[in-house]
């Protein structure tokens, strides 16, 4: 039995929102429509961060993936942002600080999710960030190069291996400039 419930809004398939609050375990089960965000951490080396998600996790155990959240209701994808990079690594930022880069539309039946990906610039080194344990394990900057490699290879130690969506992101932003 779960101590606490995690409520998100609820939204249709044109990202319009229903009025409707529930659970976000029970919006998963019935393929509700919601919102999550996406952080890629980028360094002054243009590199990507990733968090090895832990073992404990029932979502992708030991697998390395990008800062992300479901948005709460009430909040913003923007907020969300600011608050998982907290959370998880101990990153302070501003919302002024996240650059916008898509909403994807993921339409899956377990998951049915608009997408809010946004990148922030930092000059922190790997040793500077505070992990929050329950969710991540370790943190590691890999060059984009070498990320577009591996989920070419479908390397199943990535959230995203094989996953074409994130090459196409990831090429994109390699030459942004914040």
């Amino acid at each position: 039995m779960e101590l606490y419930m995690e409520l998100i809004d609820i939204y249709d398939e044109n990202n319009k929102s229903t009025g409707t609050v529930m659970d976000r375990k029970e919006a998963h089960e019935k393929g509700m429509w919601h919102h999550e965000s996406v952080v890629i951490v980028m360094n002054d080396k243009n590199q990507i961060l990733l968090q090895k998600r832990s073992y404990k996790r029932h979502n992708y155990p030991g697998k390395w993936g990008l800062m992300a959240g479901h948005v709460m209701s009430g909040d913003t994808p923007k907020a969300t942002a600011v608050r998982e990079l907290k959370e998880e690594i101990g990153l302070h930022v501003y919302q002024k600080d996240l650059r916008f880069i898509e909403i994807y539309v993921k339409n899956v039946p377990s998951n049915r999710a608009f997408i809010y990906i946004y990148l922030v610039k930092t000059n922190k080194k790997v040793s500077d960030y505070i992990l929050q344990t329950e969710e991540l394990s370790e943190v590691k900057y890999y060059s984009i190069d070498n990320l577009i490699k591996r989920i070419k290879k479908k390397d199943k130690t990535l959230v995203f291996g094989g996953d074409q969506l994130h090459i196409d992101l990831f090429n994109l932003i390699k030459n942004f400039t914040i």
